[in-house]
């Protein structure tokens, strides 16, 4: 197959690594993938084969509407190129209007649905891209089968073809690395070390981490760190100031976000993995976590909270502790289980780097996406 993949997220912004490596995977397997993503209007970026960078203004609402046409207006220059197989668009940063031109080209339209708006600008233009969905767009993927089940009963799609390919995650980029001392990271005397990568905002319960360091028998507190990385840098200084309030600063390393690549590296000096979400949050509810699986990937037992994704991977086997809330005080219980059974991590390690290699690696991840592609030709 021939697909175009209209995104709008920056290279180099985290939220892009799931397209990225959904689009390596499919050409792997044979297919042609150009992804569109954007650009600030005279800036240089290195050309990359199969990405096409669209230059793009950065005003709200507007910057939809203008990356959508020229989009459009570049469409005829691609398809002079070669025959275009299926479209796909990333609703997340697409604003769906622009897309009903495409229709004249009687292509098959994909709308890619990866989670839902939490604020009330956003949720707006995600309902009027749900509506005009009935009408423009071939078929739909999700990530959950909790996102699919939201948009067939509450937006009435239930005449649409609705796909799920979930979050994955490559074995290879795992592999083991050495310490590498260019890490800026100050091991101290910390004898467990509990990792948090990610980006911030104030539903991932990054401060209640935090706070569980605070919580810790005095015993276990000596002995334990916390590193967090993927912070914007107008995020850290609020989180150190979090850390200092708890009386903990000395227990937790903040840092920015660092390329993919090194992600593993943190890893390597790091015992656990923790994903503190509120179980509670409707977007959590219908998301499937990349950390998570990028720390099963690495074989790290996982603290993380019972939203429905997490459940069905504890579901296929024992990969760390399950927490029934993200209250700082459930997040220290399962901080000291872990410190306290040390001995079984490299048990716990490998079952989830086993769930991991069994059904969420990208090729899995792809296999099912291929497959609905494949039906919307037919």
């Amino acid at each position: 197959m021939n697909i175009i993949w209209i995104s709008k997220i920056r290279r180099d912004l985290p939220h892009i690594t799931s397209r990225l490596k959904m689009s390596e995977t499919l050409i792997k397997r044979g297919h042609n993938v150009t992804l569109y993503t954007e650009k600030k209007i005279g800036e240089k970026i290195p050309q990359e084969d199969n990405i096409i960078f669209i230059p793009n203004i950065h005003l709200p609402i507007l910057s939809g509407i203008f990356y959508g046409l020229i989009v459009f207006f570049y469409f005829p220059i691609h398809l002079s190129r070669k025959k275009i197989d299926i479209i796909i668009i990333d609703q997340s940063k697409i604003w769906l209007p622009f897309v009903i031109p495409l229709r004249i080209l009687n292509i098959p339209i994909v709308l890619d649905i990866r989670t839902l708006p939490v604020d009330r600008d956003k949720s707006f233009f995600f309902k009027v891209s749900m509506y005009l969905s009935k009408y423009v767009v071939d078929g739909i993927t999700t990530i959950t089968p909790e996102l699919s089940s939201i948009l067939r009963n509450v937006y009435n799609l239930s005449n649409k073809k609705i796909g799920v390919w979930s979050s994955g995650v490559s074995i290879e980029d795992f592999s083991k690395f050495p310490y590498e001392k260019s890490i800026p990271i100050e091991l101290k005397n910390h004898e467990f070390i509990l990792l948090y990568h990610g980006d911030y905002s104030a539903t991932r319960g990054i401060e209640n981490l935090i706070s569980a360091m605070n919580k810790l028998d005095s015993v276990i507190k000596r002995k334990i760190g916390l590193i967090i990385i993927g912070i914007p840098s107008d995020k850290i200084n609020y989180l150190i100031e979090v850390s200092e309030k708890e009386g903990v600063i000395e227990k937790v390393d903040i840092f920015p976000r660092v390329d993919y690549n090194k992600i593993a590296q943190y890893l390597e000096i790091s015992d656990v993995g923790v994903i503190p979400l509120p179980p509670e949050n409707i977007w959590w509810q219908v998301s499937a976590p990349l950390k998570t699986l990028e720390y099963l990937a690495k074989g790290k037992p996982i603290i993380a909270t019972n939203i429905p994704f997490h459940q069905l991977i504890f579901k296929k086997g024992n990969c760390g502790i399950l927490l029934e809330s993200a209250n700082p005080e459930d997040i220290a219980k399962g901080i000291s289980y872990l410190f306290n059974n040390q001995k079984k991590l490299k048990k716990i390690g490998l079952t989830g780097k086993r769930i991991v290699e069994k059904y969420y690696t990208w090729d899995c991840q792809a296999n099912q996406f291929e497959k609905f592609l494949k039906a919307m030709l037919v």
